[in-house]
């Protein structure tokens, strides 16, 4: 293992796939782990497509290192980064430059395979961050399975091992590619407890809970008065459900009337809907002043989610999440509000309730402000040094 640089500690390289030019829930764990690190003092090395875009920093300097692109896969918008074995070398000469000690990946493709096969040749540690094993697409691109596979394969090698079942064929092959990177990191690191096990399951070897770092807390007090305000942040994908939270919302306004709650959506365009105000794609900033605005969140993916990071958002500023599925609102505990159904009937009533009377959210604020305070920089890179001090 590489000797540590001379304030003490070695450097941790964090390795993704994916371009930190959009931030999407990985990328944005990645950022904000990176973050967390070097506001810890730690060393930190990013590989990563576009890291030039990370944001830099003084007082707190992160290394930031692009490998060259090739393109990028049509449909995923993944760069196109070249075989593993083609990237091996600038991965091991990062690893020696920069006397990195633990290598933390954080996704499933050609660079992650890299720095696999050369953290195991270097004796470096090497993690394996699992933003979703949850994989879900249409089941009409079904017979797509065989050519996923064949591309996986030829980008990082990898030419054997467990397959994943229980599902159509490409959302089997898209699982496989996660538990196939997973099976060869010393250590495997699960954002929640409920895909953890999932993990375990299947044979991915030592498995870890592990949440992704919160913010730092930055509580304000929900407005007094004025209609129950919610908040639906994410992409417009099909298993972000957004549809079940404007359904909700023309349940609720057919029922009690338009002025009495008000749902603030950010992440996609314009859809008719009663009492609904639309903000687009919006910065991080702009979520944060939403979600002051906001008495709660709302999630309405089901089975698809492993721990939105708008989830861990909502919580740092004291707000808790309804939340549709109902494995969710076990994972979350206290912080959360589960729905009765996890259906826009579901949702509506939950809401209806929750306009109704206000004090039922005073004990969800209490656990959310509790659930982030557990996940702050200083406790998450505590515990990742201990991981990695474990292999």
């Amino acid at each position: 293992m590489p000797e540590e640089d001379a304030a003490g500690s070695a450097a941790v390289l964090l390795v993704c796939d994916y371009s930190l030019k959009y931030l999407g829930g990985a990328q944005t764990a990645f950022v904000r782990q990176a973050e967390a690190l070097a506001g810890e003092g730690v060393p930190v090395v990013v590989l990563a497509p576009d890291a030039e875009a990370l944001s830099a920093d003084d007082e707190h300097p992160i290394t930031t290192i692009a490998p060259p692109r090739r393109g990028s896969i049509p449909v995923l918008d993944l760069p196109l980064l070249g075989r593993a074995r083609d990237l091996e070398p600038l991965v091991a000469a990062t690893v020696r430059r920069h006397g990195v000690g633990a290598i933390v990946i954080h996704s499933e493709f050609a660079l992650a395979s890299a720095a696999i096969a050369v953290g195991k040749r270097l004796g470096v540690p090497v993690l394996h961050t699992v933003h979703t094993f949850f994989w879900r697409a249409p089941a009409v691109l079904a017979p797509f399975a065989p050519l996923v596979s064949r591309v996986h394969s030829a980008l990082t090698g990898i030419r054997g091992g467990d397959r994943c079942s229980g599902s159509h064929p490409l959302n089997n092959a898209l699982r496989t590619m996660t538990l196939r990177i997973a099976q060869r990191a010393d250590i495997v690191l699960s954002p929640s407890r409920h895909q953890a096990q999932a993990l375990r399951d299947a044979g991915a070897g030592r498995v870890e809970a592990f949440s992704n770092v919160a913010q730092p807390l930055r509580v304000t007090e929900p407005s007094d008065g004025g209609p129950l305000r919610l908040l639906w942040v994410a992409r417009f994908a099909p298993e972000k459900r957004v549809e079940v939270a404007l359904d909700a919302m023309r349940r609720v306004v057919e029922r009690i009337g338009d002025t009495r709650v008000h749902l603030d959506v950010a992440g996609g365009t314009h859809r008719p809907a009663p009492g609904v105000s639309f903000h687009g794609t919006v910065s991080g900033e702009r979520v944060g002043e939403l979600m002051d605005a906001a008495d709660a969140a709302l999630i309405t993916s089901l089975g698809f989610d492993n721990q939105p990071m708008v989830a861990l958002e909502a919580f740092a500023h004291g707000r808790p999440v309804i939340v549709s599925d109902p494995v969710l609102a076990t994972e979350f505990g206290d912080a959360a509000i589960g729905t009765p159904t996890s259906d826009a009937e579901g949702l509506a009533e939950s809401i209806i309730r929750l306009e109704a009377d206000r004090s039922l959210l005073d004990a969800p604020r209490q656990g959310a402000l509790v659930y982030a305070r557990d996940r702050v920089a200083a406790a998450h890179v505590a515990r990742l040094q201990e991981l990695i001090a474990s292999v």
